[in-house]
């Protein structure tokens, strides 16, 4: 988008120190204050013209984008035919949106919210809170995440219920 700036931040590799090989600096400013034997003016000019990391013997600076995480993941809406997909809060409502994913999603959408969430979160998810999945997801869930299904709160609370016993 032209007028609008994305922030970026500054890796610095150094060549001839052991134990430190990358810094990563919030401005190149910063950079410089801390480091006064390079020029703030020199090296701004240099990867502003020349849009290509700076390098001598000893360093190598280069401005890199800040990856920013998503708004919301992108999601078939049909996997929320019953809610206003426009309205909803992809944080509050993580449980309902990792349950429909595993439900009625396919491995893409499964990758998305994997990507959104982050693992540990959505196995976190389907420990304690996910209290219903139909078997045959239940195994899906095991294979692929690596659990048993007593790790699972759906599977755990369904042993629990007293069938009947005609």
């Amino acid at each position: 988008m032209k007028g609008t700036r994305q922030a970026r931040v500054i890796l610095v590799h150094w060549k001839r120190f052991t134990g430190i090989e990358l810094d990563v600096f919030s401005s190149l400013k910063n950079f410089c204050d801390s480091y006064p034997d390079y020029s703030y003016h020199t090296l701004s000019n240099y990867l502003s013209k020349k849009k290509q990391p700076f390098e001598n013997d000893q360093i190598r600076i280069e401005r890199k984008p800040v990856l920013t995480k998503l708004e919301r993941p992108d999601l078939p809406t049909n996997l929320f035919w019953d809610i206003k997909y426009a309205a909803i809060n992809w944080q509050q409502s993580y449980r309902i949106v990792i349950e429909r994913v595993l439900t009625r999603g396919d491995e893409k959408d499964l990758g998305i919210i994997i990507a959104f969430y982050g693992k540990e979160k959505i196995i976190g998810t389907l420990k304690n809170e996910i209290g219903y999945l139909p078997e045959l997801i239940i195994d899906k869930v095991c294979k692929y995440f690596r659990l048993t299904k007593n790790q699972l709160k759906c599977y755990t609370k369904t042993q629990s219920q007293q069938k009947h016993w005609i």
